[in-house]
């Protein structure tokens, strides 16, 4: 017999369909909860998926969609690694041979290929599940994130290659935590190791600075953090290597809301270099300030010194032209060879001014070589037969007979050469040797030599004679005289044809100095017969003697200069009619009340000069027509063409040699006559 079911009782029945209930609650609260988490998952920004361990996915959220560009079919249907940028695809199987190993991914960062070919930077956790053997993962786009830090690290490259270009270095220094930050090229500035959260950092810093400029450091910085205002200083630091450099430093406070100073920020230059050319800068101002003022110096001693040669040449000249006994005649001579000696070399110093100051600039005309080397062997004949020495010229037949260039300056050097090689040699020759090494058409290469058997040079002593004011030695200006300007002057000026000045000597046999400087050739008539000319002659001689009956102004303030003026003006003018001024203002004066044919203007005089006399006289209409000529002791560069500029008619230098004056009158009063 069956059994009958025990009937429950309703309190046993209320009991049964209360934990129903709450089943039935539970598992909806649990369908709940997995829907909630598939929309979530669903609708994450994040990318959600399950993977296996083949590299399938098998679950993807709608963010792997919207972040890679590819459907949600593509995405499924073919291994995640295709989607890995190749350089990433090594460490990214790494990562998932290490999930297998049940060890968990944080943080894992790769780059996906979008499909559109942009880059995308995922940041991955993930972890395996035993129980299935599935991955699962989320990971997060920080493209945006990457981009700014890239920009940052560009940004922060840049900013230290443009200090590094500009040689500063910045730092800041938080006030309440003690920390102080260096940029890469502050370490470089003060040269002191990089070495991260270094406790040492501020007391390296300030051992770098002398004692004076860290006391002043300590002030700056006190007064910005009570006055809160920025600071400046440039100042030396020594280095651990005692390399010592410059620096210019700045510091600004840093506020914070209540206005309190929390921190300070600045920068440090290193400004060796700029230091260094400003010295430099300092050093050629000063250079060229003294080279003035010795220019300035030359000029003015040569008016003063010339202004009492000129009655030292003047007059003696004139007294060699009258008769005395021979004694007499030998002190005249001595005389006037000692002041001619004397002009001779205040123009070698005002040359060797002029070439300096780069005011010496050389002209060009046409020059006949063999009339010139005839016209210098003539001027050392006499001495040359008076020490019994040979003086020869040797002129290659290659060289042609006319050249372009500046035959004063070639003069010149030739002669100081001459000049040279007759102070030192006392037998045997001297030789003048002018020889054609290159030609082209138009130009011709010739050197000059000088050669004798004089006393020669000592090997170490080679170099030194062509430097300015230096001889072989210390008993040459003793026993020969002499500046030691001849050979540096001829050095100069063949340096500007882009020349030289060359030596071969042996001591105790003779010496060759020799150059080579290209000419243009050029054709020209002259007598070919080989002339002597006499360059002490009288050129006056050749003048015609038509001069008479002129009226003269002389305005000079120096009585010596004013009489032989007068004595010469009167020699070469027959009945001439003096007025003499002794300054600027009195010479306009007398121009305007005696209407002189001509007027001879010194320049520097009391009361006023004569330019600005010359430019009074050129105003008024009675006057303006009168020839005025310079009688200037100044000879530096541009003198002539200022006179001209302040309105005078002619130019000449004192001393005043006779035949340039009886020149420039009959030039300005033969018309008149």
């Amino acid at each position: 017999m069956e059994k009958t079911k025990k009937e429950l009782t309703y309190d046993e029945l209320l009991q049964k369909v209360e934990a129903q209930e709450l089943i039935i609650k539970e598992l909806n609260d649990d369908k709940l909860a997995v829907t909630n988490f598939e929309y979530f998952v669903k609708e994450s920004p994040d990318l959600v998926c399950i993977a296996d361990t083949n590299a399938y996915y098998k679950v993807i959220n709608d963010g792997f969609a919207k972040v890679l560009g590819y459907s949600r079919e593509e995405l499924l249907s073919r291994p995640f690694l295709e989607f890995v940028h190749p350089d990433d695809l090594e460490k990214t199987l790494d990562e998932v041979k290490n999930l297998t190993k049940n060890n968990a991914t944080v943080d894992f960062e790769n780059r996906y290929i979008k499909k559109n070919g942009e880059l995308v930077f995922l940041q991955w956790k993930a972890n395996l599940h035993s129980a299935n053997n599935l991955i699962y993962a989320i990971a997060r786009d920080v493209t945006e994130i990457r981009k700014t830090q890239e920009k940052l690290l560009s940004s922060e490259k840049s900013l230290n290659e443009a200090q590094k270009i500009a040689k500063i270095g910045s730092w800041d220094f938080n006030i309440v935590t003690q920390e102080l930050n260096w940029s890469n090229e502050l370490y470089e500035i003060f040269e002191i190791e990089n070495t991260p959260n270094d406790p040492q950092l501020y007391a390296k810093y300030l051992s770098c600075f002398l004692p004076d400029d860290a006391e002043d450091l300590n002030k700056n910085v006190y007064n910005t953090i009570t006055n809160k205002v920025p600071y400046e200083m440039e100042h030396r630091i020594v280095l651990a290597n005692q390399k010592i450099k410059w620096v210019f430093c700045s510091g600004v406070p840093i506020l914070d809301k209540n206005d309190n100073v929390v921190a300070l920020k600045g920068v440090v230059q290193d400004i060796t270099q700029k230091k260094q050319i400003d010295d430099t800068i300092k050093a050629k101002e000063k250079a060229e300030a003294a080279n003035k003022a010795k220019s300035d110096f030359l000029a003015n001693m040569s008016h003063e010194i010339r202004t009492p040669l000129n009655g030292i040449v003047g007059f003696t000249d004139l007294l060699l032209k009258t008769k005395f006994d021979n004694d007499q005649l030998e002190y005249l001579k001595t005389v006037n060879e000692s002041a001619n000696t004397l002009m001779e070399i205040i123009n070698n110093i005002l040359d060797f001014s002029k070439i300096e100051s780069g005011k010496l600039e050389l002209s060009s005309e046409e020059i006949d070589i063999f009339q010139l080397s005839n016209q210098i062997i003539n001027l050392f004949k006499y001495e040359a037969n008076y020490k019994k020495i040979e003086l020869l010229l040797d002129i290659d037949s290659n060289v042609p007979k006319c050249i372009k260039g500046d035959s004063f300056r070639l003069k010149q050097i030739l002669v100081n050469l001459l000049s040279n090689s007759m102070k030192f040699t006392f037998s045997g020759h001297i030789k003048l040797q002018i020889v054609q090494v290159e030609e082209d058409k138009t130009i011709s290469k010739i050197k000059f030599s000088v050669i004798d058997t004089g006393i020669g040079i000592k090997d170490h002593n080679q170099k030194k004679i062509f430097q300015s004011f230096i001889q072989a030695d210390n008993t040459t200006t003793r026993k020969y005289g002499g500046t030691g300007l001849g050979l540096a002057i001829s050095s100069q000026l063949l340096a500007l044809k882009n020349s030289e000045l060359q030596l071969i000597s042996a001591y105790g046999e003779g010496s060759e100095f020799f150059f080579t400087v290209a000419y243009e050739k050029i054709n020209c008539e002259t007598n070919d017969l080989l002339v002597t000319y006499d360059l002490v002659q009288n050129v006056s001689s050749n003048l015609p003697k038509s001069l008479s009956n002129f009226k003269v102004l002389i305005a000079e303030d120096n009585k010596i200069n004013m009489l032989l003026a007068k004595t010469l003006v009167s020699k070469i003018i027959k009945n001439c009619d003096l007025i003499e001024a002794t300054n600027g203002y009195d010479a306009v004066v007398l121009a305007n009340e005696n209407l002189p044919d001509l007027i001879l203007m010194d320049i520097q005089m009391p009361i006023q000069n004569g330019y600005d006399a010359t430019l009074e006289i050129r105003q008024t209409e009675n006057t303006k027509h009168i020839p005025v000529i310079a009688l200037t002791a100044g000879v530096l560069n541009g003198e002539k063409e200022k006179c001209i500029a302040h309105g005078m008619s002619d130019y000449i230098t004192k001393p005043i040699i006779q035949s340039d004056l009886e020149n420039v009158l009959l030039k300005w009063l033969k018309n008149l006559d």
